[in-house]
């Protein structure tokens, strides 16, 4: 099981290494849209959350708000899918 502390240091993680530009101290705020903007950088932050997490994600059921939403929601999504995923739901 992960948790949404968890999600949000994984993706900090990854903009401070791919964006340095980007500041982190409002991170939750950010859209994901306006930071990963290449589809090969939305590919590399699956995986790298993947990894560092220890999940499967599941590009579908996330959908436009993989770019629509801000990093808060994303990280509420993933651990709200993982929790799904565990209880035999989705």
């Amino acid at each position: 099981m992960i948790d949404r502390q968890a999600v949000l240091e994984a993706i900090k993680e990854f903009v401070l290494a791919h964006f340095p530009s980007v500041p982190v101290d409002r991170l939750e705020t950010l859209r994901a849209g306006d930071v990963v903007q290449q589809s090969l950088e939305l590919v590399e932050l699956i995986l790298h959350l993947e990894e560092k997490l220890g999940i499967e994600v599941n590009i579908n059921e996330l959908g436009e708000n993989l770019i629509t939403e801000n990093f808060g929601v994303l990280a509420d999504e993933l651990v709200r899918s993982e929790v799904g995923r565990v209880s035999g739901g989705k």
